[in-house]
């Protein structure tokens, strides 16, 4: 998946900056489609744990099961990987870069 942000492919790129560091927690909002899918599937794939937010609660359980069947690298054996990542559905987000303006 490519973005006009930046050149080139934002997931391998996102996958770059958490290489090496061991296992990270990673928020990523807009996790049920597209680019944040994308995203989550990746970074969990390389042993990291994703904590989610989407509009869509059919699109969430989708997520989990698909990512309760990654295998990662950095796994705990103990801990399956569907209980190393955390979704919700959210109706309002508010990030600090989308309030400069009400300042």
């Amino acid at each position: 998946m490519t973005t006009p942000f930046g050149g080139g492919n934002i997931v391998g790129r996102a996958a770059a900056v958490t290489a090496g560091a061991g296992s990270r927690t990673v928020l990523i909002t807009g996790v049920g489609n597209g680019l944040g899918r994308a995203l989550a599937l990746e970074l969990a794939k390389k042993g990291h744990s994703v904590v989610g937010c989407s509009r869509s609660q059919d699109r969430l359980t989708s997520l989990h099961s698909e990512l309760s069947s990654v295998d990662s690298p950095l796994s705990d054996s103990a801990v399956s990987s569907s209980d190393k990542h955390f979704f919700m559905t959210v109706d309002v987000i508010c990030h600090r870069d989308h309030l400069k303006g009400l300042r």
